[in-house]
This record gives C-alpha cells, sequence and structure tokens, in this order.
C-alpha cells in the first residue's frame, strides 16, 4: 500500500502546477451510471457477469494545454457469483502540454498520461483476494481536431506504453499503444443526439501468449433533458467490444452491451 501512496502523492505534484491553470470556458465534467449486461449466455468466448459501473469523467482545455481524466467503479450484484468482481476500481489521467496555440502545429501537443486500478476479486469459494491493475506510464505525441466549444473532436494518438506491473505475467513487449477519440454533437443531424467513444490499441504479452489488445466503447447519448428544462439529464448506451483484454483469463473477441443515464455539470 505504501508503494500505490508513494505513486499517488508524486502524480498529484507532478500535476498540482496545471491544475490552478484551467479556465472555466469548455470545461467539461460528467457522472454516468450503467448497468452492464455482461456478455454471459452468448456467443462469446469469455463470460463476464453483469454489473453496475459509475463513470466519473472530466475534460479541461486551458492556455497550456488540456487535462483529461476518468474513474471507472465497478460494483457487484450478485456477490455469490465466483466469476463476478465484488470491486473494482480503475482511472486514467492524461496531460496534454502545448505552448504553440497559436502555430501552424496548434494541433499537436506533447501528452503524458497514468493508466492504473485496484479490485477484488473472488475464488470459487468465495475467498476474496486483492489484485493491481496495470499500472502504466505514457508519453509521446496527440494530434487533436475540435470545434471551439469542443462538443465535436477527433483525436489522434501515439504513446510508448510502460507497464510496471508484471500481474498475470503480462509483460510489455510491444510498448506501443494507439488510441483514437471521437465526439459528435447532434449525431446525423438529430439535436440533442451525441455520437462518441474511444479505441484503444496496444501489445503485450501474457501467460496466454496473446500479443494485442484492442478495446472500443462507443457511446450514444441523447439529450432528454432538452424536452423539459434540465439540459444536463441525457440517457444512452455504451457496447464494450474488446479483444484479449483483461488479463491472461480473457482470450478473443469479447463484447458487453450497457444502458446508461449520464449528468453533465458543465
Amino acid at each position: 500500500m505504501k508503494k500505490h501512496a508513494f505513486r499517488g502523492i508524486v502524480i498529484a505534484l507532478f500535476l498540482s502546477p496545471f491544475v490552478f491553470h484551467f479556465s472555466p470556458l469548455h470545461a467539461g465534467t460528467n457522472l454516468q451510471l450503467y448497468y452492464d449486461f455482461g456478455s454471459e449466455k452468448t456467443a462469446c468466448p469469455n463470460e463476464r457477469s453483469r454489473r453496475v459501473t459509475t463513470t466519473l469523467e472530466l475534460f479541461y482545455p486551458d492556455s497550456w494545454g488540456s487535462t483529461f481524466a476518468f474513474i471507472d467503479i465497478d460494483y457487484a450484484i450478485h456477490p455469490n457469483d465466483p466469476k463476478n468482481t465484488p470491486f473494482m476500481m480503475y482511472g486514467e489521467i492524461a496531460r496534454c502540454l502545448n505552448f504553440w496555440q497559436k502555430t501552424p502545429v496548434k494541433d499537436l501537443s506533447i501528452q503524458v498520461e497514468y493508466n492504473g486500478g485496484l479490485g477484488i476479486g473472488k475464488m470459487p469459494d468465495n475467498t476474496l483476494f486483492g489484485y493491481g491493475i496495470n499500472h502504466a506510464a505514457l508519453v509521446g505525441l496527440n494530434y487533436c481536431l475540435h470545434t471551439a466549444d469542443y462538443k465535436n473532436i477527433f483525436n489522434l494518438e501515439l504513446l510508448y506504453k510502460y507497464i510496471a506491473d508484471d500481474f498475470n505475467g503480462i509483460k510489455n513487449n510491444i510498448p506501443l499503444q494507439f488510441t483514437f477519440v471521437w465526439g459528435c454533437d447532434d449525431f446525423c443531424t438529430a439535436p440533442g443526439l451525441r455520437f462518441s467513444g474511444f479505441l484503444d490499441i496496444w501489445g503485450q504479452k501474457n501467460a496466454g501468449g496473446q500479443s494485442f489488445v484492442m478495446i472500443s466503447e462507443p457511446q450514444l447519448w441523447y439529450n432528454v433533458g432538452r424536452w423539459f428544462k434540465c439540459p444536463n439529464l441525457n440517457i444512452g448506451t455504451e457496447i464494450e467490444f474488446s479483444y484479449n483484454f483483461s488479463g491472461s483469463t480473457s482470450k478473443g473477441f469479447m463484447c458487453n452491451p450497457c444502458l446508461g443515464i449520464k449528468w453533465c455539470f458543465d
């Protein structure tokens, strides 16, 4: 625990100079609540139990670049199911540095990022155990096209990825990650409809021998609150597509559909 606490202190000290330069303009913070149907009784080779997930997400651009972060928390709804994770917390924080926003290369930034999490697992006899989730440091380039209000965004990232933990035999044999993030308001000219999501591709080698991992989570949100003077409220769906994701026990393709609500604070 001391090791993880030390990491947290280092990250906080690293980011603290940027916190005070956030601009309220274009600020974005939202809270999402999902019901995840899992992949049980489907054609997917992996099975994941149903669960409830909350996601707190923020994005703040400023005169020095931008900061993006989110934290996912999974909650068990079937505590006696050995396949279900009773609790899991995973987060990412990324800082883009861009001191040349008025130059011809204003769309290109330097990005530094940290990923990692903690969880509680369950053995078939219902014995609990704790585990870490691939604490990783990333650095690379970020190319971002966007409208002035950031409601429409097209973002490409090419990052060097160092996985610090050796959990389940995971090795960083291909230390690169490609990320594509998108967001589009009034999708297909439908007022209040937003299409967003991300695609991550990276390389790693674990006990199962996989060296290619992919995860994508497209989302479709409708601003239902616009009909009764509550523009903060959205309803929608997220579908998680993944390949060789979540360690050596997951091989091949997996699909997990979700239904959710989202409250936008800004």
